[in-house]
């Protein structure tokens, strides 16, 4: 067994285990009250009318993007069209204030939103939503 050596009555030698103790309590202690900058982003919201309901209450424009029988086809408000020039062209009729939300279907090839994203943004459309659709 292990015998330890007798204190001495002749040697002082203070005991640190409760000041370290007290020294780490407050060590956290002032980590922990810290004052830390917050970074907060301010958000505006619009205002709601007089009885609750929205602002502006523009009709939105679906585009949708279908696949099927690996073909990409494209409707504007549930009218269809066959490739994405004729689209592009009923979208420029479109007034710049309605709201623009784009539906795709997950088969869609990325490769077509991506087209129709840098055609939108040539004709300066800014995007609400894009929604995909699993069917």
């Amino acid at each position: 067994m292990l015998e330890l050596p007798k204190p001495s009555e002749n040697a002082l030698v203070p005991d640190l285990t409760a000041l370290l103790d007290v020294l780490f309590i407050v060590l956290v202690f002032l980590l922990l009250s810290v004052a830390v900058q917050v970074n907060v982003m301010e958000v505006s919201l619009p205002d709601a009318g007089d009885n609750g309901s929205a602002v502006s209450e523009q009709t939105p424009v679906v585009l949708s993007l279908m696949y099927h029988d690996d073909h990409v086809s494209y409707a504007l408000n549930d009218q269809p069209f066959s490739t994405q020039e004729t689209l592009m062209q009923a979208v420029k009729h479109i007034e710049y204030v309605s709201p623009v939300f784009i539906a795709v279907d997950k088969h869609v090839p990325s490769e077509a939103l991506v087209q129709l994203l840098a055609n939108l943004s040539q004709e300066n459309r800014s995007i609400a939503n894009i929604l995909i659709e699993r069917k």
